[in-house]
């Protein structure tokens, strides 16, 4: 219970009370700034058209597939994500704080441990395979910069419990049909496809020591970011290996299959990277995917198969989302042994993508009707009007319209039929002495200007 006067205050366990805010936060509201906290965003309705259209067709295109809805909790416990999502995240990313139980915990930075979590917990009594998606809203102590922001939706679509190539296959579709859903094409976005086992056995062929291939692994994934030169220097200074192993590295990045082909019989990460590109091939969508070793992933979750979308327009250089197949993140909660494999797609690179290919619909007001008051000097008569004008919104509201009335008697209609043509209304009921008398209503489109008088109740058989 909140009084922002005299300040009541309850929280779990303490009470402040009797002083004004402004006393007790030092604070002017002056200097108060209007701006969201950095890396943040202020959805104003016209942003909220455009967020619930994108969240419309993840939905859509998730449900199509069979996929459920769930969520979790905003804060969890730190040790979550201290385990399995990487140094990186941990130390540099994660917004964490102590809560006043003394326990250490964290906003959630991303949604697949939670998920681990909320599986895990009823382990024996879902029904596998397990095919749900979330929109989460996330957060990270990061830059803000173009396509990355501190805070930001991400769409996150998975699946436990199929150990086959087949998983992996329908994860990479549901993210190809949500992109040809939107209107995008081949041309607009690849996915390339890269693979943590298959590297770990690369390395092997190479003589790189499973250490030296964990600074490797680091390496590639900042590959896109350096210079070729810069490169290779990491790999020497950081990842310790000789420049015969570089330049075996190097090789293998330009062309990787002669290593894969040879690699077939004894590789299980070589399996699954070409029997995705084959089972890919036979389903028609091999022109939406490519191998490519330097994709590998920062979270320490992944096991198999790993893979991230690429806008091709030059404007949007840097990944769109990613995601990959994690085998071992659900046995950390008690021991159960369970396969899954998932992306999360977030919404600010998203955006970006449908803004620079111009692939957003023009959105149209949601009010569909704007109901005029008619202005009236004589009080009985006004209060007649305003009336009349509610009835007719609510019989609109009862055949589903979205209907906004004006709520005040002495306003001219010139100042009304400005305030519903500046919020992109395109109809509006106009109510006079005339309709008034011949029980009937004038409706004006407001894009052509012609206004039509009917009676009211064949103009609401008519939206039947």
């Amino acid at each position: 219970m909140t009084s922002w006067g005299g300040l009541f205050f309850f929280s779990t366990n303490f009470l402040i009370s009797s002083q004004p805010l402004t006393e007790v936060l030092n604070l002017s509201y002056m200097n108060l700034s209007t701006q969201p906290y950095k890396g943040a965003r202020d959805f104003y309705p016209q942003d909220m058209r455009v967020r619930n259209y994108i969240f419309g067709v993840w939905r859509d295109v998730c449900k199509s597939y069979g996929y459920e809805e769930y969520d979790g909790p905003f804060l969890e416990s730190f040790e979550l994500y201290a385990a399995k999502s990487g140094e990186e995240l941990v130390n540099e990313q994660l917004y964490s704080f102590e809560d006043r139980g003394g326990r250490k915990v964290a906003i959630r930075p991303e949604m697949t441990p939670t998920l681990a979590r909320m599986v895990a917990g009823q382990f024996k009594t879902l029904p596998q395979p397990i095919r749900w998606f979330s929109i989460p809203n996330l957060w990270r102590y990061e830059k803000p910069q173009r396509g990355r922001l501190r805070e930001h939706f991400q769409l996150n679509v998975d699946i436990f419990g199929v150990d086959g190539i087949e998983a992996d296959f329908e994860i990479v579709s549901i993210a190809i049909d949500i992109m040809k859903k939107f209107g995008a094409d081949e041309s607009m976005f690849e996915i390339r496809v890269g693979n943590r086992r298959l590297l770990n056995d690369v390395f092997g062929q190479f003589g790189i020591s499973a250490e030296q291939g964990v600074r490797v692994l680091k390496a590639l994934d900042k590959r896109s970011k350096v210079s070729s030169e810069d490169f290779a220097q990491l790999l020497k200074d950081d990842a310790k290996i000789s420049d015969g192993q570089i330049g075996q590295v190097e090789e293998f990045i330009k062309n990787p299959q002669p290593v894969i082909e040879s690699l077939l019989k004894t590789s299980k990460g070589a399996q699954e990277v070409d029997g995705l590109l084959k089972f890919a091939k036979e389903n028609r969508k091999d022109k939406f995917i490519k191998y490519d070793p330097t994709i590998t992933r920062g979270l320490d979750y992944y096991t198999g198969n790993v893979f991230e979308q690429y806008d091709l327009n030059p404007k949007n250089t840097r990944s769109m989302y990613g995601g990959g197949r994690y085998d071992d993140l659900v046995e950390i909660f008690g021991g159960q042994k369970l396969s899954g494999v998932g992306f999360g797609m977030g919404d600010v690179t998203f955006l970006n993508f449908l803004e620079d290919w111009n692939l957003l619909p023009k959105f149209e007001a949601e009010v569909e009707y704007f109901v005029t008051i008619w202005p009236s000097e004589n009080a009985a008569e006004a209060g007649r009007f305003q009336k009349i004008a509610l009835e007719v919104s609510e019989k609109l509201r009862a055949m589903g319209k979205n209907v906004e009335v004006w709520l005040e008697k002495d306003t001219k209609i010139e100042k009304q039929l400005k305030f519903a043509d500046r919020k992109g209304v395109q109809n509006v009921i106009l109510i006079g002495e005339e309709e008034l008398k011949n029980n009937t209503i004038a409706v004006k489109n407001m894009s052509s200007g012609k206004q039509s008088n009917r009676p009211l109740e064949e103009f609401l058989a008519g939206l039947k």
